[in-house]
């Protein structure tokens, strides 16, 4: 529900430069104080208008907007719009929760605003960046201005050790997959921009993150990064969880699908799919490791002789043939593993079939000795042994990957 007065009303001196669009679900804690500290940062030389999305929360947000709102406007308790010397508020009451960026969409909708802000509503970003950004927008009238963690003088307050490695994860995921390396906050939730930007482009991702498809789909648009310090909230409950993880990395492959339809493909970006690809490969390479690592353990176990007298699986059989047989059978499901989804070779003609097995398992061998190799040198140079371990396997199974994806699958090494 949304109740407003048409733009007729507002006299041709009243026309409003902003509109602040502010979602919210269960945000009781902190909307109005929010407001009110948005009202006394304002400048007085443009008409703002702060639009609340209210996803229905059941802590009652929307109807606390309401009320203040109501309580504002005592000449018409009706319309859901109140008007100070500088700025209207307004709520928009949404029935469904679907997804922030609906939200964002919606308020953006709603609002009559030349140019559109968009913030969080849990203090985390600071009211007092608003009037900073409406004056760069002002100078820069065809730009997107974004409140930037990552750029000299902003920083981030608050958050732990494992927070702050998914949000570099998911920047330099965003900056280097999707080639939009010019802005070095893509994920940032704080941003302006013309509202035509936001209203003629068409967004097709779910989540949380609208700026990061509004970068993809709109390379020409220059942008500037205003430093700010984000604070993790003190009240209210994060929205960060497993959903929000998923939904990013689905709209990421939404984006680099849409970079890949779209035709307009640089030689950096060429690279840059390049690396996703290699590195793609590369992980599955990993999975099916560990997927044979496991094959190997349980046959090895089974087959051991007090294992396999107990559950008479089979008898006689010395723990080290029990290893050496799951060694052998892991080998050879990794090889059709990898075969058939690392790189993508579905032709199972015997005699080529049988080639490129005998070639995986060459290569592997090698594999295993540079393994050895590496892991006697830094232990012998008292790098401690998990440390060393754990470098060999990985250096030795990232080596074995080039050697098959050059010599065994006959694909180029970097593509």
């Amino acid at each position: 529900m949304f109740s407003n007065r048409s733009n007729a009303e507002l006299s041709n001196s009243n026309i409003v430069t902003f509109s602040i669009i502010i979602p919210t679900y269960n945000e009781s804690e902190n909307i109005l104080r929010l407001i009110t500290e948005i009202e006394k940062n304002l400048p007085t030389s443009d008409l703002t208008e702060i639009i609340i999305v209210d996803d229905n929360s059941p802590d009652g947000t929307g109807n606390l907007v309401e009320n203040y709102i109501n309580q504002q406007n005592h000449a018409n308790q009706k319309v859901s719009r109140t008007r100070t010397r500088n700025c209207m508020v307004k709520v928009v009451h949404r029935t469904v929760k679907n997804g922030l960026i609906p939200a964002i969409m919606d308020g953006v909708k709603q609002s009559s605003g030349r140019n559109v802000i968009i913030m969080d509503a849990d203090f985390s970003h600071p009211p007092e960046v608003i009037p900073k950004m409406m004056q760069e927008l002002k100078m820069n009238p065809n730009s997107i201005i974004i409140g930037s963690r990552y750029v000299e003088g902003g920083k981030v307050i608050g958050w732990p050790k494992k927070r702050k490695i998914l949000s570099t994860g998911a920047s330099f995921l965003a900056r280097f997959g999707l080639s939009v390396k010019r802005v070095k906050d893509p994920m940032s939730g704080l941003f302006a921009l013309p509202r035509e930007f936001i209203e003629n482009i068409s967004i097709d991702t779910k989540g949380y993150k609208i700026l990061l498809e509004i970068l993809v789909k709109n390379k020409e648009i220059p942008t500037k990064e205003i430093p700010y310090t984000f604070t993790d909230r003190r009240s209210g409950k994060s929205k960060m969880d497993k959903g929000v993880i998923l939904n990013y990395a689905e709209a990421i492959w939404q984006l680099y699908r849409h970079g890949q339809k779209s035709g307009q493909v640089t030689i950096n970006e060429k690279l840059n799919e390049r690396s996703v690809l290699f590195l793609s490969k590369v992980g599955r390479y990993y999975t099916v490791g560990i997927s044979g690592l496991i094959i190997n353990y349980i046959i090895s176990f089974l087959l051991a002789n007090d294992v396999a007298n107990s559950i008479r699986l089979l008898s006689n059989v010395w723990y080290l043939e029990a290893s050496i047989i799951g060694a052998a059978i892991s080998a050879t499901s990794n090889f059709f593993f990898n075969k058939y989804w690392t790189f993508e070779d579905r032709q199972f003609e015997v005699g080529s079939t049988a080639r490129q097995y005998i070639s995986f398992i060459g290569m592997s061998a090698i594999g295993l000795i540079i393994q050895i190799a590496i892991l006697y040198f830094m232990v012998e140079n008292f790098v401690p042994y998990r440390i060393s371990l754990i470098v060999a396997i990985a250096v030795a199974t990232t080596i074995n990957f080039i050697l098959n994806k050059k010599f065994t699958f006959k694909e180029k090494v970097w593509a």
